[in-house]
C-alpha cells in the first residue's frame, strides 16, 4: 500500500466521520424544534382553554338575568297568599283555580284559546278565582329567556293592575317555541302597547330592568315541586282546585271542550 493510498483512506474515514457529525447534529436539532413546537402546541392549547374557561366563568356570573337576581328581591303586588300565585276573578274569597302556565308552551296557548274564555267567564261570575302560577322551565329546556323576560313583565303588569290582559296578548302574540322572541324585551315592550293602560315609564323600567326576577324564580322553584292534591304537576297546562286536578286535556282525543272543563271544576267545588 503507498503512502498516498494511506493518506487517502484517512482522509475519507475523517470526511465520514465529519459527516456522522454533521447529521447527528442536524437530528439533535430537529429533535429539538419538535419537542420546543410540541410546547408551543400544548400552551396554545392550554391559554385558549384557559379563555373559554374564564369567558365560561363570566358568562354564569354576568348577564342581566343573573345582574337582576342580585338586586334586592322584589314581588309584585296582590298576589296570592303563597306569594306565588297572580289572582285573577271578581271575588278574592272564591275557590281558587290554580293555573300552572309558562309563556312558551304552545299546548297553554291552545288551552288559553280554547278553554281561557270558559274559566275567566266563571271568575268574573265570582264562581272561582284563578290564580296563575307562571313557569319559567322551557328556557332551561329550549334555550333562551324568553319564558323567565316574559314572566317578568306579566309580573310589572300586575303591579300596574293590568295582568290578565297581558296575559292574553302574550298568548295571542306566542312565537313558535323554538323561537326565543319573548327574550326581546322591546317585543315585550311592543305587547304592552297593545293593552291600554299599560305602558308607562314605570312599567318600561321595570321590564327592562327586570325588576321581578327574584319572584319569577321564586315561582319556578315552588313549580318544580308542586302537587294538586298528591298529585306532582309534571308539566304545563295544568289546573287543580281544591285538590284536584282538572283535565284539560282528554287523554286520546284532545282538549276537552269547556262544558266538560266547567262540569269538573262544579263538581270539585261543591
Amino acid at each position: 500500500m503507498s503512502s498516498k493510498n494511506s493518506e487517502g483512506k484517512r482522509t475519507a474515514r475523517e470526511r465520514m466521520a465529519q459527516e456522522r457529525a454533521r447529521q447527528q447534529a442536524l437530528d439533535k436539532r430537529r429533535r429539538v424544534m419538535v419537542i420546543a413546537g410540541a410546547v408551543v402546541a400544548v400552551l396554545v392549547v392550554v391559554a385558549i382553554i384557559g379563555v373559554v374557561v374564564g369567558m365560561s366563568k363570566t358568562n354564569k356570573k354576568k348577564g342581566p338575568w343573573k345582574d337582576a337576581l342580585a338586586k334586592p328581591f322584589s314581588a309584585p303586588a296582590n298576589l296570592s297568599a303563597d306569594g306565588l300565585g297572580v289572582p285573577v276573578g271578581s271575588n278574592p274569597n272564591a275557590p281558587s283555580l290554580i293555573m300552572y302556565e309558562d309563556f312558551r308552551c304552545p299546548i297553554c296557548h291552545e288551552v288559553e284559546k280554547a278553554l281561557g274564555p270558559t274559566l275567566r267567564q266563571m271568575a268574573d261570575a265570582g264562581t272561582i278565582k284563578i290564580d296563575y302560577h307562571i313557569a319559567s322551565f322551557l328556557d332551561g329546556k329550549l334555550g333562551g329567556n324568553g319564558s323567565k323576560y316574559a314572566a317578568n313583565a306579566a309580573g310589572c303588569a300586575q303591579n300596574a293592575g293590568k295582568f290578565a290582559q297581558y296575559h292574553d296578548t302574550l298568548f295571542a302574540n306566542q312565537p313558535d317555541e323554538l323561537d326565543d322572541k319573548f327574550a326581546s324585551r322591546s317585543y315585550l315592550l311592543d305587547l304592552a302597547g297593545k293593552v291600554d293602560g299599560l305602558r308607562s315609564p314605570t312599567f318600561d323600567a321595570c321590564v327592562n330592568d327586570l325588576s321581578v326576577a327574584g319572584w319569577v324564580n321564586k315561582v319556578e322553584d315552588a313549580f318544580q315541586n308542586a302537587k294538586i292534591g298528591d298529585t306532582p304537576v309534571t308539566g304545563t297546562p295544568t289546573a287543580g282546585i281544591n285538590g284536584k286536578t282538572i283535565d284539560l286535556i282528554v287523554k286520546g282525543r284532545g282538549l276537552a271542550t269547556p262544558d266538560e272543563v266547567r262540569a269538573q271544576i262544579q263538581a270539585a267545588i261543591k
